[in-house]
């Protein structure tokens, strides 16, 4: 499928060629339901941030509204500093299309003025943007992050010659198939690529 490539707030993004419409109301204008707005805030952080962050974004559409849900997290295994953090919640926050009022039990649209770079229109955002500081559930990086956290003196009788081995064998029950040999090999290659994204030994060490 062909793709339509524009900027948004400084940072090039793509979307499918079907996500440029025309009506009588709001002329020509780019379609931003769920499932493209968890595309182009993944792809912001990918871009402005030169990948030095894993994200993952998931969209839902359901009676009466949709929602998107974004997780970020550094690649060294550390959260996402708050600067970049806030600036992908913001971006989430200016993506959706008004606000829910728990007073009055309702949901309140915004007439939202939000264009590319050139001046195209963005319409019909999801209900909700949710964005988390912290790794997907069952994620390589979750548990990376576990293992950093990883405490032995709170467990007995723990399996295995090395803390990595305990560790292994504390968790490995909960692992779908594959995660150990994606860990190791995340663990083979982690200090190579967070070095060639530049971070320092300092980082790496985070």
């Amino acid at each position: 499928m062909k793709k339509i490539k524009f900027n948004l707030f400084g940072v090039d993004v793509q979307l499918p060629e079907n996500a440029i419409r025309t009506d009588n109301y709001n002329g020509t204008y780019i379609y931003m339901g769920a499932k493209h707005t968890a595309s182009v805030i993944k792809q912001y952080v990918k871009n402005k941030y030169n990948n030095r962050y894993t994200v993952w974004s998931t969209s839902e559409v359901y009676s009466g509204g949709s929602s998107v849900r974004v997780n970020i997290w550094s690649k060294n295994g550390s959260p996402t500093p708050l600067e970049v953090y806030n600036d992908v919640k913001a971006l989430g926050n200016s993506l959706v299309a008004g606000r829910f009022d728990g007073m009055y039990d309702i949901y309140e649209y915004e007439n939202k003025n939000i264009t590319t770079t050139k001046g195209t229109p963005l319409k019909y955002f999801p209900s909700y943007v949710f964005v988390d500081n912290k790794p997907q559930w069952d994620s390589v990086e979750y548990w990376l992050n576990e293992w950093k956290k990883f405490d032995e003196s709170n467990y007995d009788k723990l399996v295995g010659d090395t803390s990595w081995e305990r560790f292994v064998n504390r968790n490995s029950q909960f692992w779908k198939k594959g995660t150990l040999e994606k860990l190791n090999k995340y663990m083979d290659n982690l200090n190579k690529e967070l070095q060639e994204l530049g971070y320092d030994l300092e980082e790496i060490a985070a």
